[in-house]
């Protein structure tokens, strides 16, 4: 008989299969992976966010920040604008008319995918699945937080 753990596991796993069918493939609208969608996502939704505080948001160093976000001004999707920190150093990013739009195309496209797996739930299940998907990504971001989580 499985653990309460391998369930968990399982279950995690499986959700995680079903998710990525549902959203962007693995490289999407113009070339864009996932992660770099993401970053577009946490520019677009936070017009104030420095590379600093989205590499920690993210759990990557500056530099692999910089990394990540250099194909993305190379692409024209973002730009660099200087910050309002007194030596100007605090870069800031921008979404373009290009990020914009393909922000626009990938969020239609998860949307849509999630809004089916919505549907499939039963109106008085939601906001019970809600509430956990709340608790379980706050363990997340917490088990991250400690390193407990690869």
């Amino acid at each position: 008989m499985p653990s309460r753990i391998h369930e968990f596991e399982q279950c995690c796993w499986d959700l995680r299969g079903v998710l990525s069918r549902l959203g962007p493939d693995e490289v999407c609208c113009e070339g864009l992976t996932p992660r770099q969608c993401r970053v577009l996502r946490a520019v677009g939704t936070d017009p104030e966010l420095n590379l600093s505080a989205l590499a920690e948001r993210e759990g990557l160093s500056a530099s692999g920040m910089s990394r990540r976000v250099d194909p993305l001004v190379e692409g024209g999707w973002l730009e660099r604008r200087k910050g309002a920190a007194d030596d100007g150093r605090a870069l800031r990013l921008a979404l373009t008319k290009k990020g914009k739009e393909s922000l626009a195309q990938v969020e239609d496209q998860i949307y849509g995918g999630i809004e089916s797996l919505w549907r499939e739930l039963a109106a008085p299940e939601r906001e019970t699945v809600l509430a956990a998907l709340q608790v379980l990504v706050r363990a997340a971001q917490r088990a991250e937080a400690r390193g407990e989580s690869s």
